[in-house]
């Protein structure tokens, strides 16, 4: 049978499972395209799919993904007997250190937003004050760059102060609280989004450019990425290493736990609280920002010093 045949059968058996099966089923369609119209899915070689899997340049953590997608494909096909044996190499190459987020400091933010007036050179997708406000946005709520995109006039309650992010990552909703101030800036777009004549539908999307339709992430990520050049933003290392957008996410948690440390809250309690708010399924995902920064780490070492100082006097 052709390899696309199967791939079909089986990203139709993963959606039944109430998967989206979204990156593992482009990791699929590369697969095929990289294999050859009509290959048979028999005559691929241990020799093709080690290609596939290297991509080009130095190995990144894409290595795994590609291999986690093949792996359960081929596991699919030879128990249904399409294929005898599985072509994917028996040795795995030890994952490349975990990608550090960039955590901007307060000065950055400011340069940040500050640039979005003055990056653009041309008259392009989006207007300054839309892009100002969705990473306003991704900041003051923590969200992913997805949910702040796809969110719909219906679902920005201002009267409120809630959004309520639908079927996010894990195919869950929640509602998300905002501040005073971030209120104030979503209140200040929607007021020129109306201004601008733009569809006013529930259903309509909250973000969109002056093309009127909903902004495109690809579309954000670029401009973002010369608001950044323009803030002269960087780091050490390569393209890999720098500063991102998902990371204003990163920085909006980083900077509520130190924040909860010099109020002097119980951190360890109140983890749950920031875990449920920025929709992670686990506690764990969200007890990694506890070892982000130095400053979060003083944070926590002065927070330490004083338990410590009290039990001595307690002695």
């Amino acid at each position: 049978m052709t390899l696309q045949s199967i791939i079909e059968r089986y990203s139709g058996f993963r959606k039944t499972l109430g998967e989206r099966f979204r990156v593992n089923g482009q990791v699929l369609h590369a697969f095929c395209r990289a294999m050859g119209q009509g290959a048979d899915l028999a005559d691929i070689s241990s020799e093709k799919v080690s290609a596939f899997l290297a991509g080009q340049g130095p190995l990144t953590t894409s290595w795994h993904v590609r291999h986690n997608a093949l792996l359960g494909f081929y596991r699919y096909a030879i128990s249904r007997g399409f294929v005898g044996a599985s072509p994917l190499p028996l040795v795995i190459p030890k994952r490349p250190p975990a990608f550090q987020p960039y955590i901007y400091s307060q000065t950055e933010l400011r340069r940040l937003l500050d640039s979005t007036g003055s990056y653009q050179r041309y008259r392009s997708r989006l207007e300054p004050s839309t892009v100002r406000a969705i990473l306003l946005l991704m900041y003051g709520a923590a969200l992913r760059t997805s949910e702040a995109l796809s969110l719909t006039i219906r679902d920005v309650d201002l009267a409120n102060a809630v959004l309520t992010v639908r079927d996010s990552k894990f195919f869950k909703s929640r509602l998300v609280p905002l501040g005073p101030k971030t209120v104030q800036v979503l209140a200040e777009y929607a007021h020129r989004r109306g201004a601008a004549g733009y569809q006013q539908d529930p259903d309509a999307s909250f973000f969109v450019g002056r093309n009127a339709k909903s902004v495109n992430v690809f579309t954000l990520e670029n401009a973002f990425e010369r608001i950044r050049a323009h803030a002269v933003l960087r780091r050490e290392g390569g393209g890999r290493r720098q500063p991102r957008l998902r990371d204003l996410r990163h920085t909006s948690a980083v900077h509520r736990l130190t924040s909860w440390y010099r109020e002097g809250t119980d951190v360890q309690k109140l983890l749950p609280q920031l875990s449920v708010y920025m929709g992670h399924t686990h506690l764990a995902a969200t007890q990694m920002y506890l070892t982000m920064t130095p400053e979060l780490l003083h944070e926590a070492s002065l927070r330490f010093e004083h338990y410590a100082a009290l039990e001595g006097s307690n002695d």
